[in-house]
């Protein structure tokens, strides 16, 4: 088994990669006073398994501080890191370190050495040769607030998330009028509404993101015009109450984020745009998981057939409810972005699934999901190895030969996510 996943592996690591979601900035500079390695490390994930192993969040926040020396910093921090190297988090960091820096692993006789290197990074062009030379990704789809910033385009296309606009509270509202439309109603909200997608269709947006199961559940109902009218409009009399005294913040009822995302849909319908939408896990320190079963966007894919729908993160845990949705309908497909990492056992499980159960090139193989460039390498290395350990058990089962393995995970890394977003 192990020279049929090595056969695999090595023509796996040579397709190139269409990479479906980053967090990255939208520049290729490095401020060497900046840099810090443990400040950027653990701006997630490592972060949340650190917290969930006991790190306490007074702790984390002093572990991020470059006031601190970094070999105080580690001191504090390394008994829980310890509890974390296997996770998928864990792993890929010390993949990266090993891959970028030539280091073996993150820990107490490395921590200086790895410090002073990723200081030492070029001041332009680190993103670039990791993105590009070490991973071998031809474009990666950027879901950055900062979108109305230039970006590489070489490097990157956009996402646009209009969750303000939708789970939307009064500084919302601030900034709207700020912009030149004043708000007396619902109807003036959906024309500040269509001219911000319209301005970022501009910028080469070529997906809309739903990430709102943070906030609220992906359960979307179906709300008449007048209702949403009606409660919009109380809504803004107690914005403009809490503009002039202050106060916390009051979001938009639910009937009318519904209402709104259903008219986000009939827009995405009219210009093709595919909708990514958040499932399954949450990162962070607790959360309503349940916000994010992907069944709970069951209606949406009725109403809007025309919409495609990439779900992200495999729903883990809610993998089998995905394959089902990606199975019955033709505009749902399944995203194993961030998946790689969250537990390798359990998106290899996934995929086997997958492959028996829906089309293969519904699939899309990889997205690094980090929000700095060196997690990508870790998790790209382990996505790699995923999906050739996953092929190479359905070659030895006998389901397909190896000439086929490779073209579905060319499939998957590739051709699928460039189908899918025509790029």
């Amino acid at each position: 088994m192990e020279a049929l996943f090595q056969a695999i592996h090595e023509q796996i690591k040579a397709i190139p990669v269409i990479d479906t979601h980053e967090h990255l900035p939208h520049h290729d500079r490095v401020d060497a006073c900046e840099s810090d390695i443990l400040a950027d490390y653990l701006i997630h994930y490592m972060s949340s398994d650190l917290r969930s192993a006991g790190l306490s969040a007074a702790d984390l926040e002093r572990a991020r501080s470059k006031e601190v020396p970094l070999e105080e910093r580690w001191e504090m921090i390394a008994p829980y890191w310890e509890f974390c190297r296997y996770t998928g988090y864990g792993r890929a960091l010390d993949i990266a370190v090993q891959g970028i820096y030539g280091i073996d692993g993150i820990r107490k006789d490395t921590i200086l050495q790895l410090g002073q290197l990723y200081k030492a990074r070029p001041t332009d062009g680190h993103m670039r040769f990791v993105l590009q030379d070490l991973c071998n990704i031809e474009v990666s789809i950027l879901d950055s607030w900062a979108s109305h910033e230039p970006y590489d385009r070489e490097l990157f296309r956009y996402a646009w998330q209009p969750t303000p606009f939708i789970v939307a509270a009064q500084d919302k509202l601030r900034r709207v009028e700020a912009g030149g439309i004043t708000v007396n109603g619902i109807d003036d909200w959906l024309e500040a509404f269509a001219g911000a997608l319209e301005e970022n269709l501009g910028r080469g947006v070529v997906a809309l993101k739903n990430a709102m199961a943070y906030e609220r559940t992906l359960y979307y109902e179906e709300v008449e015009y007048a209702e949403a009218r009606a409660l919009f409009a109380d809504t803004l009399v107690q914005w403009r109450w809490a503009l002039e005294t202050g106060g916390d913040p009051i979001f938009l009822p639910k009937p009318v984020q519904d209402f709104l995302m259903h008219y986000l849909l009939e827009e995405a319908d009219a210009r093709g745009l595919v909708m990514q939408v958040h499932t399954g896990i949450l990162e962070g320190s607790g959360n309503m998981l349940a916000n994010g079963r992907p069944r709970l966007l069951n209606n949406l894919f009725l109403a809007y057939p025309n919409v495609k729908f990439d779900l992200f993160h495999i729903s883990y845990p809610y993998s089998g409810e995905a394959a089902a949705l990606a199975k019955m309908f033709p505009n749902v497909f399944i995203d194993m972005c961030w998946a790689h990492i969250i537990s390798p056992a359990a998106v290899t499980a996934a995929l086997a699934d997958f492959l028996d159960g829906v089309p293969f090139n519904k699939i899309m193989g990889f997205g690094g999901d980090y929000g700095f460039v060196d997690g990508v390498y870790g998790h790209l290395v382990l996505a790699r190895e995923n999906i050739s350990r996953v092929l190479a058990e359905k070659v030895k089962l006998g389901v397909f030969g190896v000439e086929q393995a490779v073209k579905i995970g060319e499939h998957l890394l590739y051709h699928n996510p460039k189908e899918l977003y025509n790029l």
